[in-house]
């Protein structure tokens, strides 16, 4: 059916009225230098100079990768708009950055804004994901951002517009929280924007109008326009690129729904609650006889003590996605800058206290944000340096690197079996260093030029001989662990980036975007499936690592479920719903027990033999 035009040809200024706020919405113009929605900017910001609203707001995914080239150019792009602007990032700016988001931060001047125009609050915050695949989520210092602002600006009852990138519907894991929060005040509407269509409908008991992109799936151009009247009325409008101005369609209301049912262990498992921090955790743990160890999203580094108190803290300032290492009586972790800003990044070996002293450190400056991981053989670390550099480290902070290689930047931890270093990163490519001499033996890449097709947030398996990966193309790729070359690639089922590896190395473990788990032997000639275990998780793009403990394979959804699956069988064990967060990582203790982390904070430790 054609809908017909509301206005055509008019000015947003014809439809209104003085005393009425007027707000341009940009949302997901995904640009690039040079492509094809960068040539329609210029287009763009004219008509937005020649309107009449009185302000403008980019909703996120301002860039296609949030590289540092495609940000200083949209910022230089935007900047030719003469009205006041705010802009915050989506998942495009979030998920790969290069700069663990503080190039953002550095032109923009925040992730977020709470201000007042005429007399309405306007409040906007970042959802996330942050440097991994997964739902957004609203990190718990922005979540106090949130209601701070609120209670300044809007506790007598005053209108409050809310900007966000995700739609607090799906995939959004604590939007319904959110909600709650927002419920509470005289919230007109929360615009959005992520999902490329456009529509109006109450979420969560709240008035929520979804922007479309600046390219939509039907070949139009175009953005949107609000107009309040300053009472209670908010009205949204569609303008195309050049044309129309038009409705909005209205869908049906999506009502909050109450969380799942507990699923009952069985009766010699115990899943406990170790600690819950007040910030977000977006890294693993690393877990010795002495603690527990992981980082912050708000800069903290934290040990716990076995029993989960905080045995002593320190603060970086800057947030942590490296899940740390625990070698030789040291803790390595990437950080994503020096202490006092002598380098981009680094990496910090932490002594593993013995006593009353938490302090002392070495500090090992690195060319780039480190968010990746480290993997330690033989007494070494392994770990890319951000991006640029792969380091083999000794405890004593003494390091290798390979300098005839320039790799992007490096994510997952790295797999070092047989005297071979294999890893991925965010340049296309999979390589293989010499463990010892850190010479490239090999790189290997699908053959596609789109670097989000990279295998760069995965722990490869080694095993029989073999590499295998999973990666954003969907595919499952085995390779001769000695020359790198391709023996077999499959995409029988949607894999992504969950990935681990038997204790023996014969069987590499996939989750699929599906919610399965997807056993497959290792040295063989063609993809050989010995099990698939449908995890209940429904779809899932979340990429918390498997882990294989003590015959038990254990697999995180991306709202907080933890699975355990027999390794022999395939048979699901149990499942225990931990949250409403992606689990990160699952790492094994010297006690044989698991722990695993979840991004709202919460640290698990699952004991007790499973039968």
């Amino acid at each position: 059916m054609r809908i017909l035009p509301l206005l055509t040809l008019l000015s947003f200024s014809a439809l209104l009225t003085a005393g009425e706020l007027k707000i341009t919405v940009l949302s997901d113009i995904h640009v690039s230098p040079g492509n094809a929605n960068d040539k329609l900017m210029p287009d763009v910001v004219k008509e937005v100079n020649a309107n009449d609203s009185d302000l403008v707001v980019v909703t996120g995914d301002l860039t296609n990768r949030g590289a540092d080239r495609e940000l200083e150019h949209i910022h230089n792009v935007l900047s030719g708009i003469g009205k006041e602007l705010h802009a915050i990032p989506g998942n495009h700016e979030t998920n790969w950055s290069e700069s663990a988001g503080q190039t953002f931060v550095r032109l923009w001047g925040d992730e977020k804004f709470a201000i007042v125009r005429d007399g309405v609050a306007l409040i906007g915050f970042s959802t996330g994901p942050y440097l991994k695949m997964g739902d957004g989520y609203v990190r718990s210092e922005d979540v106090a951002f949130l209601k701070e602002s609120l209670r300044k600006l809007a506790g007598n009852g005053e209108p409050v517009i809310v900007f966000c990138h995700y739609p607090l519907a799906d995939e959004l894991g604590n939007g319904a929280a959110i909600a709650r929060i927002l419920r509470d005040y005289n919230v007109v509407g929360v615009v959005s924007g992520h999902t490329h269509s456009q529509f109006r409908r109450t979420i969560y008991g709240l008035d929520s109008i979804v922007c479309r992109p600046l390219t939509g799936f039907d070949g139009t151009h175009g953005y949107n326009l609000l107009r309040f009247d300053g009472k209670e009325k908010l009205e949204a409008f569609e303008k195309r690129l050049g044309g129309d101005i038009l409705p909005v369609e209205n869908r049906e209301p999506v009502a909050e729904q109450p969380f799942p049912a507990e699923e009952p262990l069985p009766e010699n498992v115990r899943v406990e609650l170790l600690h819950a921090d007040p910030a977000s955790v977006f890294t693993g743990a690393a877990v010795t006889k002495s603690g527990i160890y992981y980082g912050t999203s708000d800069g903290r580094f934290v040990a716990l003590t076995p029993e989960g108190e905080t045995a002593w803290e320190r603060n970086f300032k800057r947030p942590f996605y490296s899940t740390p290492a625990a070698f030789e009586g040291v803790i390595a972790v990437g950080l994503t800058g020096m202490p006092g800003g002598l380098a981009p990044g680094g990496i910090a070996l932490l002594p593993e206290p013995k006593s009353g002293d938490k302090r002392g450190g070495l500090f090992l400056p690195a060319p780039a944000p480190v968010i990746g991981s480290g993997t330690a053989s033989d007494g070494r670390l392994y770990m890319g340096a951000g991006a640029g550099e792969f380091r083999r480290i000794d405890s004593a902070g003494r390091y290798e690197k390979n300098d005839t290689v320039r790799f992007g930047t490096m994510q997952g931890a790295p797999a070092v079996k047989d005297g071979v270093a294999v890893f991925g990163a965010w340049d296309t490519n999979l390589y293989a260093l010499d463990a010892e001499t850190l010479e490239l033996r090999w790189k290997w890449n699908n053959g596609k030029s789109q670097v989000l097709f990279s295998p760069g947030n995965v722990r490869p398996v080694i095993g029989n001989g073999q590499v295998v990966i999973v990666a954003p193309d969907r595919y499952m790729t085995a390779l001769d662990l000695k020359t790198g070359r391709q023996l077999w690639r499959a995409n029988t089922h949607k894999f992504r980036e969950a990935l681990g590896g038997s204790e023996d190395g014969g069987t590499a473990y996939a989750k699929t975007m599906d919610g399965e788990l997807v056993a497959v032997e290792t040295g063989k000639p063609e993809y050989t499936e010995k099990w698939l275990c449908d995890l209940g998780f429904g779809y899932d793009h979340a990429p918390c690592p498997v882990l294989e403990a003590d015959g038990v394979v254990y697999a995180g959804s991306r709202n907080g479920v933890i699975a355990a699956i027999d390794a022999a069988t395939g048979k699901l064990l149990w499942r225990y719903r931990g949250g409403d967060s992606a689990v990160n990582d699952f790492t094994k203790g010297p006690d044989g027990s698991v722990y695993a982390t979840l991004i709202e904070g919460r640290i698990y430790r699952i004991s007790g033999k499973t039968p």
